[in-house]
């Protein structure tokens, strides 16, 4: 499942997610951004990537924390965020042909020959 975003005239996919709140934990944020960008409830498994985003200028540092889930509800809507321009579930085997931030369209489709179960991944800085 990917989500849509626009920004001008660029449309790109991404992971459903975004910033923790204050006090909030990794499981709790990936709950609350997949149901406000998606509407589905997941049940959050465990953290698969950690990978970061420097500027090349050091004027941004992200780090992006990466889970897998599981949906056990809710239905399938773009939120209303203003960026939000779609929601999907996408083949798998279509992943490396889509434009995707991060770049983490190899990593996953490696990991998930597996199940994810190599451990947590540390991906580097993956800015684009």
């Amino acid at each position: 499942m990917l989500v849509k975003h626009r920004k001008g005239p660029k449309q790109y996919w991404v992971l459903p997610g975004g910033r923790l709140e204050y006090g909030e934990t990794f499981f709790e944020c990936a709950i609350r951004e997949v149901q406000e960008e998606t509407g589905l409830d997941v049940e959050v498994g465990k953290i698969v990537f950690v990978s970061e985003a420097i500027a090349p200028d050091r004027s941004r540092h992200i780090v992006n924390v990466y889970l897998t889930a599981t949906v056990t509800g809710g239905t399938l809507q773009v939120g209303d965020e203003e960026v939000l321009a779609g929601v999907d579930y996408l083949p798998l085997a279509d992943l490396s042909k889509l434009t995707l931030y991060p770049p983490v369209s190899l990593q996953i489709l490696e990991s998930a020959k597996s199940g994810f179960s190599e451990g947590i991944k540390y991906l580097g800085n993956l800015w684009v």
